[in-house]
């Protein structure tokens, strides 16, 4: 639901749903306090937002488990970015080992030591295309810079 244009319609809620939707709008004032006057749940969310709001224990804890989970995904995404890494470093590696078998473990042993997503595609998209070690190696040092 797109809060911000039910707030746009300038009209009393209709029914629980809509005064629902304005309290998650954040409005406050008279209009506020009339709607939580009429509906118990509203009301008894407010009160519970405010006995928060003047409790500093129980905001912290609150705030350190909200980083907790935004820490939990900022580690699943970059381990996301890692896992891609690791797969994009073992396709080129797989290529220059059956293209070069013999000549290549230098040149793999620098691609192992690439971890960023956006240099490994540029390599992979050009890779393929080559016809010497040499070539390669130059794909590796141009999308290194």
């Amino acid at each position: 639901m797109e809060l911000e244009k039910f707030i746009r319609l300038k009209r009393r809620p209709k029914d629980a749903l809509e005064e629902w939707l304005l309290y998650f709008n954040n409005i406050v004032g008279e209009e506020m306090e009339a709607i939580a006057m009429g509906n118990p749940g509203i009301r008894k969310a407010m009160t519970i937002e405010q006995i928060f709001f003047k409790n500093q224990r129980e905001r912290r804890l609150y705030e350190l488990r909200e980083k907790a989970v935004r820490d939990e995904i900022s580690m699943i995404s970059g381990a996301k970015a890692e896992g891609k890494a690791e797969m994009a470093q073992e396709a080129i590696c797989k290529f220059l080992d059956t293209r070069f078998p013999e000549d290549s473990a230098g040149l793999q042993r620098d691609i192992q030591k690439i971890n960023d997503i956006v240099i490994l595609d540029k390599i992979i998209n050009k890779i393929y295309t080559v016809n010497s070690l040499e070539e390669a190696a130059a794909i590796v040092r141009e999308a290194a810079k």
